[in-house]
């Protein structure tokens, strides 16, 4: 079909370029955020991989008052040269030590996933406000232990679901609260790179951590949420494959019951469909169809730059508009992952939220992970088996089992 195009350009967010952080850099934004009325949140990033780098490389960007002061690694000499290379001026060779660092504020723990539980909690019992790598733990159980510890503590806790900082996802969300494409009937997404098979050490073949879904499907998995404002997960179906012992390609189907009414009644269930694959870089498009026309959240979604708004006009026939969102201004070029600059989003956020005193950002709240976190193990139940601290799809009576599952995979 033919498209009459409208385009409607956005620059929703600007920056200003700074080079590489330096200890002088350290010092003017101590000054200047004083001036500001406010102190800069100083992170400690605990892990010294390479999405760690990324991090503190996003940290040295960002505008709102983040510094970073201290890094982790196993060893002193891995730890000193992270610290040397990113101009941060505490390294520690062991985590504890991050942790009892009084000039901490907020920890980002960037360890592989199978680690996330163990250093999320040891972070939060020293009173420190906590970023999760995503996934937060390797399962809903394992996670709901955290976010209880968390408001047991009255500590900051979030799970590093970037994406749902970015200005594009904003803008996705009011345009979907004004009904403009009337109520989404289903949402469509993929995410998809290819794993290096020849590498069978690589994080991703990690018997417990490895495989496409707790790797990057929660990217998806987060899109039913937006699609479906206060809706209620009814029902998970996945099928897969498997390769060396952990998840190869994954197609899911998430059934949503509507808050709404009305529209329960007009268009029944929400449905989120999931493609998920480690054998092939996929688009990584997502569909957001609604009854008046339909939304897309151009690739990468997961760093997400451009929506496109197609409003019907008759079968075959509709109006665009497009909104674009370009990435801040980047003084590095390279990156570990594409789109890591992106990062800066959420450290602003999660900046803004601790100046307001607030346990959790709104952008991805614990309610949020946690429905994400049972998504993900009713896709794993169903393609892997289940495995310890699991919650199954659903039992005979319907309900969704949230107790401890013998055995593990």
């Amino acid at each position: 079909p033919t498209h009459r195009h409208s385009k409607i350009l956005s620059n929703a967010s600007t920056s200003t370029t700074f080079a590489p952080m330096t200890i002088s850099r350290t010092l003017r934004l101590f000054a200047s955020s004083s001036v500001q009325g406010y102190t800069p949140v100083r992170w400690g990033i605990l892990s010294a991989g390479q999405i760690a780098s990324d991090y503190a490389k996003a940290i040295s960007v960002s505008e709102e008052g983040a510094v970073a002061t201290a890094v982790a690694a196993r060893s002193s000499s891995k730890a000193s040269a992270f610290a040397s290379r990113h101009s941060i001026p505490t390294s520690h060779g062991s985590y504890p030590e991050l942790l009892s660092n009084p000039n901490v504020d907020v920890v980002y723990v960037g360890t592989i996933a199978d680690h996330h539980a163990e250093w999320a909690r040891e972070s939060i019992l020293a009173g420190k406000a906590t970023v999760v790598e995503k996934p937060m733990t390797l399962s809903y159980n394992e996670t709901k232990e955290l976010m209880d510890l968390a408001k047991e503590k009255n500590v900051f806790l979030m799970e590093g679901m970037w994406t749902r900082c970015f200005p594009a996802i904003r803008k996705l969300r009011q345009l979907i609260s004004t009904s403009e494409i009337g109520p989404i009937i289903y949402a469509q997404g993929d995410f998809g790179w290819a794993f290096p098979t020849n590498s069978p050490d690589h994080r991703i073949w990690l018997p417990n951590s490895g495989g496409v879904t707790l790797d990057v499907g929660m990217y998806i998995a987060q899109l039913g949420q937006i699609a479906f404002p206060g809706g209620k997960v009814k029902d998970v179906t996945a099928t897969g494959t498997v390769m060396n012992g952990v998840d190869y390609s994954v197609m899911a189907t998430v059934t949503y019951e509507r808050q709404n009414e009305s529209e329960r009644r007009s268009v029944g269930d929400g449905i989120l469909q999931m493609a998920l694959t480690g054998a092939a870089n996929t688009e990584e498009r997502c569909v957001l169809q609604g009854t008046k026309g339909r939304i897309i959240l151009d690739g990468p979604s997961h760093v997400p730059q451009r929506i496109r708004v197609l409003y019907n006009r008759g079968r075959g026939e509709s109006k665009e508009v497009v909104y674009d969102f370009p990435l801040p201004e980047d003084p590095y070029g390279e990156w570990n992952n594409p789109g890591s600059i992106g990062f800066v989003h959420q450290i602003n956020e999660v900046g803004k939220a601790l100046r307001e005193g607030k346990t959790e950002c709104e952008s991805f709240t614990w309610e949020d992970s946690l429905e994400v976190a049972q998504i993900i193990d009713g896709i794993l139940c169903q393609v892997r088996g289940e495995r310890d601290g699991m919650v199954r799809p659903r039992d005979d009576d319907g309900d969704w089992l949230e107790e401890q599952q013998a055995g593990s995979n």
